[in-house]
């Protein structure tokens, strides 16, 4: 007997990578898939992502690298949508210019959480199993099953990988997004957590504990429900400078520079820009009123004073002779 070469793929890491060499010579490879001979993404693979991710086209090239080698690690397809790299607001950047401009944040959903730790079990020659989810209310009780129509305080996932037990505990106030209803004039839970609020606080605590099972696979990758309430504090903060700058240009902040906008500065205390002492000129439709309101100068105080003294004397007129009639009249 002569040994064949194994017809298997390469694989790097996880499954997602695979080599130009397929199963059956009808079916070719896809122009997008990871291949076992690149060490980042391609141009066509990136344009693709952007596609998926609008806000990708704009990542460094080193935040794109790190995605890559994450992809290939977990073995999760980025073009089916099981892993992607968000990127947020950086807020800190405001007032500390070495902060970046935007934070990236690796997520996949609870399925690949999973998928990626069965994975490292079964290599390890190991299994993971669950034990039973435990529901905390707000004194501190413990439920087996969550059926008050009020917010669990705390549920408790516990995973075990062989014979290792790894509990997580996720607390509503820490995981629960809340954003500002205007209408309500209050901060409002988001809608899904409002609807399933058992269970979208249970995918964060499994999240977490499958996190402990496999550290060296799931490090540094979070699910979407733990990433919601950054998502929902970034809206605040968007809302929160765009009508910081509505009101600026309406003239309602302090610190604005248009003509006849509010100014910080009490009433007779404002100085003007131009010169020591000069009072800041008034708005327009007052200087109008004003013009209005005062009398007229009077002929003479229009010219210089040396002018009055030269001008003219004005010509005397003469005397207008009487009617013949009204002379007779008076003889």
């Amino acid at each position: 007997m002569t040994d064949e070469p194994s017809a298997e793929p390469a694989i790097v890491e996880g499954m997602v990578v695979e080599t130009a060499r397929t199963a059956s010579p009808a079916v070719r490879p896809s122009a997008i898939v990871l291949r076992a001979d690149q060490d980042e993404f391609d141009h066509k693979q990136l344009s693709t992502l952007a596609l998926i991710s609008p806000g990708l086209s704009g990542a460094p090239r080193g935040h794109l690298a790190m995605f890559f080698h994450y992809c290939v690690r977990t073995g999760l397809d980025p073009f089916a949508r099981q892993i992607y790299m968000i990127g947020r607001t950086n807020w800190k950047a405001a007032d500390n210019p070495d902060e970046p401009e935007k934070t990236w944040t690796i997520q996949t959903g609870i399925d690949g959480f999973r998928t990626v730790a069965h994975r490292a079990a079964a290599k390890a020659g190991e299994s993971i199993s669950y034990e039973d989810t435990v529901y905390y209310d707000s004194e501190g009780t413990a439920h087996d099953v969550w059926l008050s129509k009020s917010y669990p305080s705390a549920v408790k996932v516990t995973v075990v990988r062989g014979t290792a037990r790894f509990p997580f505990i996720a607390r509503w106030d820490e995981f629960a997004p809340t954003y500002y209803d205007r209408k309500a004039g209050a901060y409002v839970v988001a809608k899904m957590w409002q609807q399933m609020p058992a269970h979208m606080l249970r995918k964060c605590a499994e999240a977490g504990s499958l996190r402990m099972a496999a550290p060296q696979d799931l490090s540094g990758v979070y699910v979407d429900e733990e990433m919601e309430r950054a998502d929902a504090e970034a809206v605040v903060r968007e809302a929160e400078e765009a009508t910081r700058r509505l009101r600026e240009a309406a003239g309602l902040e302090a610190g604005s520079d248009k003509d006849g906008e509010a100014s910080s500065k009490p009433a007779g205390t404002q100085e003007a820009d131009q010169g020591d002492g000069a009072e800041e000129p008034a708005p327009k439709k007052r200087a109008r009123a004003a013009k209005k309101a005062a009398p007229k100068p009077e002929p003479e105080s229009a010219l210089e004073p040396d002018q009055a003294e030269e001008a003219p004397a004005p010509a005397k007129r003469a005397p207008r002779k009487r009617p013949a009639a009204s002379r007779r009249a008076a003889s």
